[in-house]
């Protein structure tokens, strides 16, 4: 959508007060973004459910509705999420969202089950090997444990530290190999960059975009 590309967010958002755009399941996903990179989070939801249901199978708002759930309302973002993966289109943070969900709730050989299925798509998905860490270390399972947060510590694109405190992983507390792995890195010296990470520990940072940016 041009005023999308354009990033014309009032345009956009004033699309929502238009009679003939109001019933198109793909603008009202667009002004849902809209809403939401404007920080208006209520018009965002209720823009992508009104999307939903002028286009049931579209999944776009399906996955924009499952990752804004997943912290508050992990129950429905589980049932968006399995949604997306009845109807085929779940991709590899899709499904490793899904996988979270289900270790939290101690679901963990369907965790497991669905990390196999991401890390099928995505090899070097950081997320993925850290949720499969997370699952072999809810089974104390010290060799894979490390076995997966050295490939994910190997993709560079995900900051560790974080682990050195978090009580999922205690039993590794005095571990060495453990100890190196979620040790800070330091700056290259008088390098004003402080990280090339793009994620710390287990906090995901996803924008919401539409699927021909993803």
């Amino acid at each position: 959508m041009k005023l999308w590309d354009q990033r014309d967010l009032a345009k956009l958002s004033a699309l929502s007060e238009s009679p003939g755009s109001a019933n198109v399941g793909t603008v009202q996903f667009y002004v849902g973004l809209a809403y939401h990179a404007l920080n208006d989070k209520r018009k965002a939801v209720q823009c992508w459910r009104e999307a939903i249901r002028l286009k049931p199978r579209y999944e776009a708002p399906i996955r924009a509705l499952a990752f804004e759930f997943v912290e508050q309302n992990a129950a429905e973002a589980a049932d968006l999420l399995s949604q997306l993966d009845g109807m085929g289109k779940a991709d590899a943070d899709d499904l490793t969202t899904l996988a979270e969900i289900r270790i939290k709730q101690d679901r963990l050989r369907e965790a497991h089950r669905l990390l196999e299925r991401a890390l099928e798509l995505e090899p070097n998905n950081s997320l993925s090997l850290l949720a499969m860490a997370s699952v072999y270390a809810q089974l104390r399972d010290r060799i894979l444990t490390l076995s997966y947060l050295n490939k994910a510590a190997a993709t560079k694109d995900i900051d560790l530290t974080d682990l050195q405190w978090d009580p999922e992983y205690e039993f590794l507390w005095n571990d060495s190999e453990f100890t190196d792995l979620v040790a800070p890195v330091p700056p290259p010296p008088d390098s004003k960059e402080t990280s090339d990470f793009k994620f710390k520990g287990k906090r995901r940072i996803l924008s919401l975009k539409p699927e021909n940016e993803k």
